[in-house]
């Protein structure tokens, strides 16, 4: 039976959403310390993918403690991600803290003023692709100084490639998270269907944001699996064609 009242809510929870995130980024960009930053981003994604966005999501404890783990240790390593639809790192940074996503820069962040400075403030990096900006450096930075608590760097090298296969994750056709052969915990999400995804030769990204609303009680998997190293030996293609094996086997078995 279809919830008439929901659908009539969407265009309201769209305009509230955009006030809140622009005010939410307000509030960061006058934000100090760590603690206040880590808990106003997961308070504000969680009130975010739960009641305006109707989804709930699915992770283990063992999963989340996994994560948590390897958060406070000494390990140098980022997370990879699998990744076909906007709503993707809405649900990350609604399930796990300190967080820090490799963004390509969008005249859209320029509306909603999330500049440098908010992003640095939340360990990101932009990536420019009309400018050459060192990403690789920037990446392997962010990794080797990374401390324990310190944002862990997410990083998705499919960006909405989706696969020709049913049932697999999108194609690993970016390099930029293999280049260094740092160690990389993946971290797997599975959607009930693909009713969501961002498709980029059809759509536009606002309409991929609008249609986030539409579902409802929607649940999102999410999955951590064991930290994978790259052998000596082992080209960066080698190396990312063995992460996409793993991680398109884990989210099989989901």
């Amino acid at each position: 039976m279809i919830n008439v009242i929901h659908y009539i809510l969407i265009p309201f929870k769209i305009i509230l959403f955009v006030i809140l995130i622009i005010l939410g980024i307000y509030i960061l960009k006058h934000t100090n310390g760590d603690g206040n930053i880590t808990t106003l981003i997961i308070v504000f994604y969680k009130f975010v993918v739960h009641y305006l966005m109707s989804y709930n999501i699915e992770i283990s404890d063992e999963d989340y403690n996994k994560y948590m783990i390897y958060l406070y240790s000494d390990e140098k390593f980022l997370c990879v991600f699998n990744h076909i639809s906007t709503v993707d790192g809405f649900a990350l940074l609604s399930t796990f803290p300190k967080i820090g996503f490799v963004l390509n820069k969008q005249i859209l962040f320029d509306y909603i003023n999330y500049d440098d400075i908010v992003n640095n403030k939340v360990g990101g990096i932009f990536v420019d692709l009309k400018k050459k900006t060192n990403v690789t450096s920037k990446i392997k930075e962010a990794i080797y100084n990374r401390k324990s608590g310190g944002n862990i760097l997410f990083i998705s090298p499919s960006a909405g490639e989706i696969s020709d296969e049913i049932g697999n994750i999108g194609y690993f056709t970016r390099k930029g998270a293999f280049i260094s052969k740092s160690n990389i915990l993946p971290i797997l999400i599975k959607l009930p269907d693909y009713s969501i995804i961002y498709n980029m030769n059809n759509e536009i990204l606002f309409e991929s944001f609008t249609k986030l609303f539409l579902p409802e009680n929607y649940t999102i998997k999410i999955k951590v699996g064991d930290m994978i190293n790259a052998y000596e030996n082992e080209s960066i293609e080698e190396y990312r064609d063995r992460v996409y094996e793993i991680m398109n086997q884990q989210y099989k078995e989901m």
